[in-house]
């Protein structure tokens, strides 16, 4: 096989594209599923001062801004959207040009998302078919869509895959006529589930739930559907651009010139996922913090900057990591820009 030597996740052809900061905010959570390891969940990892989160949020937005990047915030948990003053946090870093992603189990009330929309220009909700209400699902994505982009995750459980995949088809029919997002453009995947995850020393990973063929067959399906072809005019000779899979896909570029785009749920299902040795630009266009506030290059730990609660001690990097690892297996670090 020819040897790799680029990596590019869906958007980074824009110059301006933005610096990501991933930011694990504690594990208190309103729900406990069976799948979820404790440690995501279960409170051990309290939610910081509202203060510390707005001084973060500070600092490190007027570093960037000095640098003349933009900033794109996804917001992580446990759930995060339960913090106290969360809605100033959303508000204070819209206040800042920057944008913001949240990443929930979509539990609060319809209400409080019509507040909390006008801050977001994402949200990633994952639906547990075994806790949430599906037809609260259905009226949140229909109070958000239009406003913020949304992605959808369907927790595969064993035995309710068929009836899943319905849901999912249902979903996506909510976007047949929406402006932002087309029913060709947002993401709704039914996703593989163990039984439960690692979470601990004490828990032992349980294998992926038993599923049918037909089973299977629902959780390979592709996220984003693919777009009809549209005819082209006559006079022009250009092929339309704006429906390539580099604007929503990861591109692999080999040495013999060959290219592969593979969504980002499917890249660790089909073996993509080795750099060591690359270039990574995290810690350079991307950061990460975690629960306990440490900030660090990126989930694998490759190198850390400082804690943020300690304010005036930490500093922010601008170089890339030489990736250290011989797998990479978040699915974030996995599209951020690598090169040989």
């Amino acid at each position: 096989m020819s040897r790799l030597i680029s990596v590019k996740g869906p958007h980074t052809t824009d110059p301006d594209r933005a610096v990501h900061i991933q930011w694990s905010m504690g594990n208190t959570c309103n729900y406990e599923c069976e799948y979820c390891p404790t440690t995501l969940h279960n409170g051990s990892k309290p939610w910081l001062s509202t203060e510390l989160y707005l001084e973060t949020i500070h600092k490190i937005c007027k570093y960037y801004r000095d640098k003349g990047r933009h900033l794109h915030f996804e917001l992580i948990g446990g759930e995060v959207t339960t913090i106290p003053g969360f809605e100033i946090i959303l508000k204070t870093i819209a206040e800042y040009g920057a944008s913001a992603v949240v990443y929930t189990n979509g539990s609060r009330t319809v209400r409080w998302w019509e507040e909390a929309r006008e801050y977001l220009q994402g949200v990633v909700i994952t639906y547990h078919p075994l806790t949430m209400d599906e037809e609260h699902l259905f009226e949140v994505v229909k109070t958000l869509k239009g406003y913020c982009t949304i992605d959808l995750n369907i927790a595969g459980i064993g035995g309710q895959v068929i009836e899943l995949g319905e849901v999912v088809d249902r979903l996506r029919e909510l976007f047949k006529d929406n402006a932002q997002q087309s029913i060709y453009d947002v993401n709704i995947t039914v996703k593989t589930m163990y039984q439960k995850y690692l979470g601990n020393n004490n828990e032992q990973q349980a294998p992926y739930y038993s599923y049918t063929d037909e089973e299977l067959e629902i959780l390979q399906r592709p996220g984003v559907i693919p777009r009809p072809p549209e005819p082209q005019p006559e006079q022009s000779n250009e092929p339309d651009e704006t429906g390539h899979e580099r604007f929503w896909a990861t591109e692999f570029l080999y040495e013999d010139g060959s290219v592969k785009y593979v969504q980002s749920h499917q890249i660790i299902n089909e073996g993509l996922n080795s750099f060591k040795g690359m270039k990574c630009e995290l810690g350079y266009d991307g950061i990460n913090i975690d629960m306990n506030g440490e900030i660090i290059s990126s989930w694998c730990g490759a190198k850390s900057f400082g804690n943020i609660t300690q304010l005036d001690s930490w500093q922010l990097p601008d170089t890339e990591t030489v990736c250290p690892h011989e797998f990479c297996n978040n699915l974030n670090d996995i599209s951020i820009t690598k090169t040989l």
